[in-house]
């Protein structure tokens, strides 16, 4: 844990440049210090078909699903973190969100690689 799901408009995000991005999303998190290295995980995901209120506007949206047990203020530094690190490179017209979601440890099941 986290995980980072970044949904964003296909037409914000340059395709040359999303793989510094994300990995820019990573190294945010890891910044953070809230989580070990090897268990952060990052995608995106590009939608091309979207709407929103505002004409002519992007969107760039991160949800960090974690584990139960961080307190408000280090959710408070994960999202703003992010926030800020997902604005770079991006046009003024791109409306950036993002949202901390505690899982629930009893329906969440995971396979390790073997080691």
């Amino acid at each position: 844990m986290p995980h980072i799901i970044i949904e964003y408009s296909q037409d914000t995000v340059p395709a040359t440049t999303l793989k510094n991005w994300v990995d820019g999303a990573f190294e945010t998190v890891k910044a953070t210090g809230l989580f070990e290295t090897e268990n952060i995980k990052v995608r995106a995901h590009p939608v091309m078909d979207y709407r929103l209120g505002l004409p002519d506007t992007g969107f760039v949206h991160a949800m960090c699903r974690i584990h139960i047990g961080k307190t408000d203020v280090q959710k408070l530094l994960l999202s703003q973190s992010l926030l800020v690190a997902l604005q770079i490179g991006l046009s003024e017209a791109v409306v950036v969100t993002v949202e901390v979601i505690e899982m629930d440890g009893m329906s969440y099941a995971k396979k390790s690689p073997s080691v």
